[in-house]
Protein backbone atom coordinates (compact mmCIF):
# COMPACT_ATOMS: atom_id res chain seq x y z
CA UNK A 1 0.00 0.00 0.00
CA UNK A 2 1.26 3.54 -1.16
CA UNK A 3 1.04 6.48 2.24
CA UNK A 4 -0.68 9.25 1.14
CA UNK A 5 0.74 12.44 1.48
CA UNK A 6 -0.56 14.58 4.49
CA UNK A 7 -0.39 18.25 3.47
CA UNK A 8 -0.70 21.20 6.01
CA UNK A 9 -3.85 22.92 6.62
CA UNK A 10 -4.19 25.59 4.22
CA UNK A 11 -4.46 29.07 6.09
CA UNK A 12 -7.28 31.26 5.74
CA UNK A 13 -6.52 34.79 4.91
CA UNK A 14 -8.14 37.48 7.95
CA UNK A 15 -11.58 38.22 6.97
CA UNK A 16 -12.63 41.90 6.39
CA UNK A 17 -15.12 41.73 9.25
CA UNK A 18 -12.39 40.64 11.58
CA UNK A 19 -10.16 43.50 11.06
CA UNK A 20 -13.08 45.95 11.36
CA UNK A 21 -13.84 43.98 14.83
CA UNK A 22 -10.28 44.87 15.65
CA UNK A 23 -10.22 48.94 14.56
CA UNK A 24 -10.85 51.12 17.15
CA UNK A 25 -15.29 52.44 16.45
CA UNK A 26 -15.29 55.80 15.03
CA UNK A 27 -16.19 58.81 16.95
CA UNK A 28 -19.88 60.13 17.12
CA UNK A 29 -20.52 63.72 17.53
CA UNK A 30 -20.42 64.76 21.32
CA UNK A 31 -23.94 66.42 21.26
CA UNK A 32 -26.80 64.98 18.74
CA UNK A 33 -27.70 68.34 18.56
CA UNK A 34 -24.53 69.90 16.89
CA UNK A 35 -25.61 68.64 13.31
CA UNK A 36 -28.58 69.78 13.92
CA UNK A 37 -27.86 73.57 14.77
CA UNK A 38 -26.23 73.93 11.24
CA UNK A 39 -29.30 72.42 9.65
CA UNK A 40 -31.23 75.31 11.71
CA UNK A 41 -29.02 78.09 11.18
CA UNK A 42 -29.10 77.33 7.39
CA UNK A 43 -33.15 77.13 7.54
CA UNK A 44 -33.43 80.43 9.56
CA UNK A 45 -31.29 81.65 6.82
CA UNK A 46 -33.11 80.35 3.79
CA UNK A 47 -36.13 82.05 5.54
CA UNK A 48 -34.86 85.74 6.14
CA UNK A 49 -33.64 85.34 2.55
CA UNK A 50 -37.09 84.41 1.25
CA UNK A 51 -38.41 87.05 2.80
CA UNK A 52 -36.06 89.80 2.14
CA UNK A 53 -36.36 89.25 -1.50
CA UNK A 54 -40.08 89.10 -1.14
CA UNK A 55 -40.29 92.15 0.39
CA UNK A 56 -37.72 93.71 -2.10
CA UNK A 57 -40.20 92.91 -4.76
CA UNK A 58 -43.35 94.03 -3.32
CA UNK A 59 -42.15 97.19 -1.94
CA UNK A 60 -39.84 98.47 -5.09
CA UNK A 61 -38.20 101.83 -4.67
CA UNK A 62 -39.30 102.50 -0.80
CA UNK A 63 -37.72 101.50 2.15
CA UNK A 64 -38.71 98.86 4.73
CA UNK A 65 -37.58 97.95 8.09
CA UNK A 66 -38.54 94.96 10.32
CA UNK A 67 -39.54 94.90 13.72
CA UNK A 68 -41.46 93.20 17.24
CA UNK A 69 -43.37 94.69 19.58
CA UNK A 70 -43.87 93.43 22.87
CA UNK A 71 -47.65 94.18 22.33
CA UNK A 72 -47.86 91.66 18.84
CA UNK A 73 -47.90 88.26 19.81
CA UNK A 74 -49.02 85.52 18.20
CA UNK A 75 -51.74 83.22 20.42
CA UNK A 76 -48.72 80.74 20.89
CA UNK A 77 -47.08 83.44 22.62
CA UNK A 78 -44.46 84.25 19.52
CA UNK A 79 -43.53 87.73 18.86
CA UNK A 80 -44.89 88.78 15.06
CA UNK A 81 -42.74 90.28 12.77
CA UNK A 82 -43.80 93.64 11.81
CA UNK A 83 -43.06 95.73 8.54
CA UNK A 84 -42.47 99.72 8.75
CA UNK A 85 -42.77 101.44 5.13
CA UNK A 86 -41.22 104.09 4.71
CA UNK A 87 -43.63 107.60 4.93
CA UNK A 88 -46.55 105.15 4.95
CA UNK A 89 -48.95 105.35 8.04
CA UNK A 90 -49.32 102.28 10.73
CA UNK A 91 -47.42 98.76 9.71
CA UNK A 92 -47.92 95.24 8.65
CA UNK A 93 -47.69 92.14 10.19
CA UNK A 94 -46.61 89.42 8.89
CA UNK A 95 -47.98 86.18 9.52
CA UNK A 96 -45.16 84.31 11.35
CA UNK A 97 -43.18 85.16 14.32
CA UNK A 98 -40.11 84.56 16.71
CA UNK A 99 -41.00 82.01 19.26
CA UNK A 100 -38.22 83.23 21.86
CA UNK A 101 -37.64 86.19 24.02
CA UNK A 102 -38.24 89.58 23.21
CA UNK A 103 -34.63 90.64 22.81
CA UNK A 104 -33.51 87.12 20.78
CA UNK A 105 -36.55 88.17 18.52
CA UNK A 106 -35.16 92.46 18.25
CA UNK A 107 -31.83 90.45 17.72
CA UNK A 108 -32.95 88.17 14.64
CA UNK A 109 -35.13 91.44 12.96
CA UNK A 110 -31.97 93.61 13.40
CA UNK A 111 -29.95 91.54 11.68
CA UNK A 112 -32.92 91.01 9.04
CA UNK A 113 -32.85 94.83 8.82
CA UNK A 114 -28.67 94.40 8.47
CA UNK A 115 -29.34 91.83 5.15
CA UNK A 116 -31.28 94.75 3.49
CA UNK A 117 -28.93 96.90 4.05
CA UNK A 118 -30.23 99.16 7.32
CA UNK A 119 -28.43 101.02 9.59
CA UNK A 120 -30.39 100.98 13.32
CA UNK A 121 -30.57 104.97 12.87
CA UNK A 122 -31.80 104.08 9.25
CA UNK A 123 -34.45 101.73 10.72
CA UNK A 124 -35.87 104.06 13.32
CA UNK A 125 -36.09 106.88 10.60
CA UNK A 126 -38.36 104.45 8.36
CA UNK A 127 -40.52 103.43 11.67
CA UNK A 128 -40.93 107.24 12.77
CA UNK A 129 -41.70 107.83 9.51
CA UNK A 130 -44.61 106.02 9.76
CA UNK A 131 -45.67 107.98 12.58
CA UNK A 132 -46.04 111.18 11.10
CA UNK A 133 -49.27 112.96 10.02
CA UNK A 134 -49.74 113.08 6.19
CA UNK A 135 -49.85 116.67 4.71
CA UNK A 136 -52.66 117.93 2.81
CA UNK A 137 -52.33 118.89 -0.55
Amino acid sequence: MKAKAVSAPKKKPASPSRKKADSPPKKKPASPSRGKSDSLAKEKLELSNQVNDFARAAFRGRRISYFVLNKEKSPEGSFIVCVAIENEAGYYKLDWGWHCSLTKAKAETALMNKDLGLTQREVEEIILSTMLRPTCQ
